[in-house]
């Protein structure tokens, strides 16, 4: 049986930013979600698109955040675990998963340190994961059971450039198929496009 890759790239500019003291991903994470305490944002249309007429099975939501896609396909009948590395974000999807009530579960962990296991998932999401998803890529294919799918969203590499900081983020051209090439490609697509 074959695993499932599926990939779609966005392209938007990235907002420009002064010079700051370095934080931890934790903090910038944290003081982002903190800041929309109580503001509900949709779930990807792409990852909808994807799992359309699927049957629900085991699913994993790298860099979970708020839990906007894992709150979603709980609803539709998935068994969700998201992790993500701040714990403001992920109390919250824990909070909106129990309002709603759905089951879901969500646990503050490294994408890098995160125990993937072996042919254990379904489905793994990676949206907006960009470097976090290819240097962690044979974990990834090696958690997905046979016939799972891996479905991801991000920015081109090649054209977002933060000037002022000199950072590059994102995935460089024709790279997912590349580094996940263990995968059978289903869909791909590097395009510019809004977010």
């Amino acid at each position: 049986m074959y695993k499932l890759l599926i990939v779609l790239a966005l392209c938007f500019p990235g907002p420009a930013q002064a010079a700051e003291p370095k934080r931890s991903s934790q903090e910038v994470w944290n003081e982002l979600f903190a800041k929309r305490e109580g503001r509900e944002y949709q779930f990807n249309k792409f990852l909808a698109e994807t799992v359309k007429g699927k049957r629900p099975g085991m699913a994993l939501d790298v860099g979970m955040g708020q839990g906007r896609n894992s709150l979603f396909l709980a609803a539709l009948g998935w068994q969700v675990t998201g992790f993500d590395i701040s714990d403001v974000g992920v109390k919250q999807a824990r909070e909106t998963a129990h309002k709603r009530g759905l089951k879901l579960d969500a646990m503050v962990a490294d994408v890098d340190r995160f125990d993937y296991g072996k042919q254990r998932w379904d489905l793994v999401v990676g949206m907006y994961m960009h470097e976090y998803l290819t240097r962690n890529a044979k974990k990834i294919v090696d958690s997905l059971k046979p016939g799972g799918m891996l479905v991801i969203e991000g920015i081109p590499r090649d054209i977002n450039k933060d000037s002022l900081r000199g950072e590059r983020y994102g995935h460089r051209t024709n790279e997912l198929p590349k580094v996940f090439d263990q995968l059978r490609i289903r869909y791909y697509e590097d395009t510019v496009a809004p977010a």
